[in-house]
């Protein structure tokens, strides 16, 4: 059922996040003003998904708000692909619902969602081809994300897994659309940095507790940073 948000008060105006988005980077004002007509505003609450592997994903999402995690289930365990902030687009970024890979869009903080329904997407991509290019470039940049993931999970050791999935949870809350004043840290739990890294949660403890002595990070609650040395660290790193 679709929500409403008369007391949600937003603080920007719902063109002002497509603007601020990579994807229509020097789309005209008259041209976005014509997108905004087309698309779909929706609040979704903490722990609803936008869509599950059992939904055939046609629509393309922008992350206005909030917070979004993109997770697979394998043998009954969470394993997390990605956390989305505000700016995020996913969904069915290829084109292709068949193609489309199959994973959990679970809501993780309130979220404000802008929805392009595949057709009206694809409208636009006729009438401003670069907007393609540029999908192509948001997904390719996933695509590269993800497979760093990989590498890091099977070859680095635990330590160093924790620091590189910290620093890439850092950059993700740096790259967010939002004033500083009005965004919301990504809060890095053990569970969370486990279903990551593919670690224990005894393990994550454990490293987490020794990189912190060693000045490699900071703990504010369940807020984690990296130090600069904690950087330095994972630039030397080969992911």
């Amino acid at each position: 059922m679709q929500k409403t948000y008369t007391h949600y008060t937003m603080p920007r105006p719902p063109l002002w996040y497509l603007k601020s988005v990579e994807l229509f980077a020097g789309v005209s004002e008259e041209d976005m003003h014509e997108m905004v007509s087309g698309v779909i505003d929706k609040l979704y609450d903490p722990k609803e998904y936008v869509y599950t592997p059992q939904d055939r994903v046609e629509s393309v999402f922008v992350l206005k708000e909030g917070e979004v995690t993109l997770y697979k289930s394998v043998d009954g365990k969470r394993v997390i692909l990605d956390i989305l902030k505000p700016g995020a687009v996913f969904g069915n970024i290829g084109f292709d619902p068949e193609s489309a890979d199959k994973h959990y869009a679970e809501v993780t903080q309130k979220a404000y969602l802008c929805t392009l329904p595949h057709n009206y997407f694809l409208q636009i991509l006729q009438k401003r081809p670069e907007i393609a290019f540029r999908a192509l470039k948001v997904l390719n940049k996933r695509l590269a994300q993800y497979e760093s993931q990989i590498r890091a999970l099977s070859s680095l050791q635990a330590k160093d897994r924790i620091l590189a999935t910290i620093r890439l949870l850092n950059e993700k809350d740096e790259q967010n659309i939002l004033p500083k004043v009005l965004r919301k840290p990504t809060k890095i739990t053990h569970e969370k940095l486990g279903n990551m890294t593919g670690l224990t949660r005894e393990t994550v403890t454990k490293q987490l507790n020794d990189l912190e002595k060693d000045g490699m990070l900071t703990i504010d609650r369940k807020h984690i940073n990296l130090t600069e040395q904690g950087i330095r660290a994972v630039a030397a790193m080969a992911v």
